[in-house]
């Protein structure tokens, strides 16, 4: 993508690899030509550099976020810093500007002071001319001092532009020749009677109206150029102005800007990836092992917060591979005390199997066979084997180690598929069993062996509970629906009890009250009910006894009917 962009863009590829842009318009000079590589561009300084910068920048997210904020900080001062230096200069030179014009306004002012005081020096001259009263003299002294003073302002404010200078000097010296040799002049025939005539004969020869033009003249020229460097200065601050008005506001955009980009930077870097990390924790917390966790192998605080995220991830993840090796140990340790159990329901089947085959081959040897009843007898040994192979599969499922993934399910036919297995371990041991299942029941979602092992579990331990107990051994199972809208299992048995200060501990791992029993089996049974979203305690039952109780929630996403649930018999 980058060498599509520098080979669409070749003058700004070149200029930012550092080599002069050669156009294939026209002759390409050696510069470009040492650039040339198979007849093509050398591109490759151009492509290091941006690499180099895309590396740079693909460093930010690796920062320690003190660092980030450090950065998104230091650009924001840099920009306004930036904004703030050039607005600053430009007030300068707008001050510097301001003093000029006010210098050229002061040498501009004088040189009227001047212009007067010339008119008040030519003024007073004629008029004592024409009336040679002595009274007139006084505006030409008067004007004579004035002068001088006006041209050594006006050297003062002008020392720094020796063009002006030059034409000061002028004018002084015109100004010197009309006084010199015209005006003092005159005023030195006109203080005689018979001397008068030869005044008024130098006022008429229009010697002094000469020099006097040229003193107008160079104070005209003076005043032009004064009055174009104000033009110029005026011009400068006006331009000045312009651009810190603009600077103050480009610089508030682009404080702005850049502020608002820090903050997308810092929300990418910082927010969204903690934001993520947070629903990676929360997934991680409803036992989603399946989560990714984001930000792993960074290297700021997020990165870390990762690393910990996932050692955790793993913690969960081998857990539950303990728990489910637990289980499966249970289950197997369950199924050896169901031997006799087994047996019986497996040799229940085989036997009518046995007996059915026998039937059919007497059926058969009757003369003629009676092929009705033969076809009957087979019938009820595919039954028989059927019943065999469910009952075995069923046997298979509780002990196999890896349990199937989450179904929908009713319960209470979960519940008698667990009542059929243990039966015969109920009977041999003289217990009356009870149930009482709801007829109306909403299905649930879970994985179905997992929970058949806990009600197994249950109805196990409160035979055995009840083994050394004389007199009625009683065990009730019932289901109803809780309070919301789930489902309760509750098994009572009639046995010793519970000690009312271990009713919280049974459920511990490695608390046992039995003298072989190694304290796993409640344990594995509550962690089997609360991954299922539900509670499992345990109660006194009266007069004597003890009753364990779950809950599970139902189906959230779908309203189960009555249709669905079924109607189960009640013993």
């Amino acid at each position: 993508m980058l060498v599509t962009a520098l080979s669409a863009s070749s003058r700004y590829g070149a200029e930012l690899a550092g080599a002069p842009f050669c156009p294939r318009a026209v002759p390409w000079p050696k510069s470009c030509q040492r650039r040339l590589r198979g007849g093509n561009l050398d591109y490759q300084p151009t492509i290091r550099w941006i690499s180099a910068f895309e590396d740079r920048v693909s460093l930010f997210p690796n920062l320690l976020i003190w660092h980030k904020l450090m950065a998104a900080f230091a650009a924001v001062v840099a920009v306004i810093f930036v904004s703030s230096a050039v607005v600053y200069d430009r007030l300068r030179v707008i001050e510097a500007a301001k003093n000029l014009r006010v210098n050229t306004t002061d040498v501009l002012d004088t040189l009227d002071t001047a212009l007067e005081a010339m008119l008040d020096q030519e003024t007073g001259l004629r008029g004592y001319l024409i009336s040679g009263g002595e009274k007139f003299l006084e505006p030409y002294h008067k004007g004579r001092d004035n002068f001088s003073a006006a041209i050594k302002r006006i050297r003062e404010l002008t020392s720094d532009n020796l063009a002006q200078k030059i034409r000061l000097d002028q004018l002084n010296e015109l100004a010197k020749k009309w006084r010199v040799e015209i005006a003092e002049r005159e005023i030195a025939l006109m203080a005689k009677p018979e001397t008068r005539a030869d005044a008024h004969a130098l006022e008429a020869s229009g010697s002094g109206r000469t020099l006097m033009d040229l003193v107008r003249a160079t104070l005209d020229e003076i005043d032009l150029v004064e009055r174009d460097l104000l033009a110029k200065r005026e011009a400068v601050q006006k331009h000045a102005y312009a651009i810190a008005y603009m600077m103050t506001i480009l610089g508030g955009a682009a404080s702005l800007l850049t502020a608002l980009l820090m903050g997308l930077l810092l929300t990418r870097a910082i927010t969204t990836p903690i934001t993520r990390m947070t629903g990676a924790m929360a997934a991680l917390a409803k036992g989603d092992t399946g989560i990714e966790v984001p930000g792993v192998g960074r290297g700021d605080e997020i990165g870390a917060m990762a690393a910990a995220v996932q050692v955790f991830k793993e913690s969960i993840i081998e857990r539950q591979r303990t728990q489910a090796d637990l289980a499966h140990f249970n289950r197997v340790a369950t199924m050896g005390q169901l031997t006799a159990s087994i047996a019986h329901e497996i040799n229940q089947p085989i036997t009518a199997a046995v007996t059915n085959a026998e039937a059919a081959l007497h059926w058969l040897g009757a003369h003629p066979p009676d092929l009705d009843e033969v076809r009957q007898s087979l019938g009820l040994i595919v039954a028989d084997g059927t019943r065999a192979g469910d009952v075995i599969s069923q046997i298979r499922a509780l002990i196999k180690k890896t349990p199937p993934p989450k179904t929908r399910f009713n319960f209470n036919e979960a519940v008698l598929e667990v009542i059929a297995l243990a039966r015969t371990e109920v009977l041999r041991h003289d217990v009356s069993l009870q149930t009482q299942l709801a007829e109306v029941l909403r299905p649930i979602e879970g994985e179905r062996i997992q929970l058949q092992q806990v009600i197994l579990n249950l109805i196990l331990n409160a035979v055995e509970a009840m083994t050394s107990l004389e007199g009625a051994r009683e065990l009730q199972i019932s289901t109803e629906t809780d309070a919301a809208g789930g489902v309760l299992l509750t098994v009572r048995d009639s046995g010793p009890g519970l000690d009312p200060t271990n009713v919280d501990r049974v459920f511990e791992a490695f608390y046992t009250t039995k003298p072989d029993g190694i304290g796993m089996g409640l344990a594995i049974c509550r962690s089997i009910i609360t991954a299922h979203g539900g509670r499992m305690w345990a109660t006194a039952n009266k007069p004597r006894g003890a009753i364990f109780q779950f809950t599970l929630p139902p189906k959230q996403d779908e309203n189960a009917s009555a249709e669905h649930a079924g109607q189960m018999p009640t013993g």
